[in-house]
């Protein structure tokens, strides 16, 4: 492939990440300024994902937003093989017995991305949905996952450092390295109001062949009978049956397996 065709890859990933992350749209002079990408190379490259379907354009506003085509993609990545859902039922199962909020997610990068959630009866209001992406120390379930790596891996995949999400995010490489150890140690990792106000999540990895592949959390409110020691320990055992369920889920259909890193 030519460098003129990596650059039009390029940029075409761009031009879909930035309009995703605009509520409102993106008209076509924020696209240049925001990617700096020139006029003349946008126009062609704007049209073609307009055209399939990727980025729909609303003359009456001179915006665009994300086109079905994205849609139907994403739908197909979740829905293309049975697993998903036979996890979905596991991690059902979880909330119902918790009576909490319940995630299922990987390693996409340095982020977590939440594949799952399975909602309780009285649910907290967090911001985490399938599809949603956080950088991975600001979780329970995103520490799960980074738990695998050393110091010297974290490093390499949080060059610039740990940037907070709420007051309370861990922002210490050194801190979230011995979270990270005795978490390896103990089977679970915790988080406190580190993502959402609030909240606080219990989380386990979830392995295959002795590596993380995934994780699973439990996410419940600071104030209420969901803190009590009994309780969270009630909730670390359910975690570590339904762990052990879709371990053995990934196990039997691994050629399924398409999630994560």
């Amino acid at each position: 492939m030519a460098r003129d065709d990596h650059s039009a890859v390029d940029r075409v990933a761009d031009i879909l990440e930035f309009v995703a992350t605009q509520k409102g749209g993106a008209t076509f002079s924020e696209i240049v300024r925001s990617l700096a990408i020139p006029k003349s190379s946008l126009h062609p490259l704007i049209h073609t994902l307009c055209k399939r379907r990727f980025v729909l354009y609303r003359e009456n506003e001179q915006r665009y937003f994300l086109g079905d085509r994205i849609f139907s993609l994403g739908f197909q990545y979740g829905s293309a093989t049975g697993l998903l859902g036979m996890i979905s039922d596991a991690l059902a199962e979880l909330a119902r017995s918790v009576e909490e909020t319940c995630y299922f997610g990987v390693l996409a990068g340095n982020e977590v991305l939440y594949l799952l959630k399975q909602v309780a009866s009285n649910p907290i209001q967090v911001t985490a949905r399938p599809g949603y992406r956080l950088k991975a120390y600001a979780s329970a379930i995103g520490k799960s996952l980074l738990s695998q790596f050393d110091r010297d891996e974290l490093l390499r995949l949080y060059p610039d450092g740990l940037e907070p999400v709420t007051e309370n995010t861990v922002t210490d490489m050194e801190e979230l390295c011995r979270q990270l150890s005795k978490g390896r140690e103990e089977g679970f990792l915790y988080e406190k109001e580190e993502s959402s106000e609030h909240v606080q999540c219990v989380a386990a990895p979830v392995f295959y062949q002795q590596k993380v592949t995934a994780a699973l959390s439990v996410a419940f409110p600071i104030f209420t009978e969901a803190v009590i020691p009994e309780k969270i320990q009630f909730n670390k055992e359910k975690l570590t049956l339904v762990r052990q369920k879709i371990e053995d889920i990934i196990a039997r259909n691994r050629g399924e397996w398409v999630y994560g890193d």
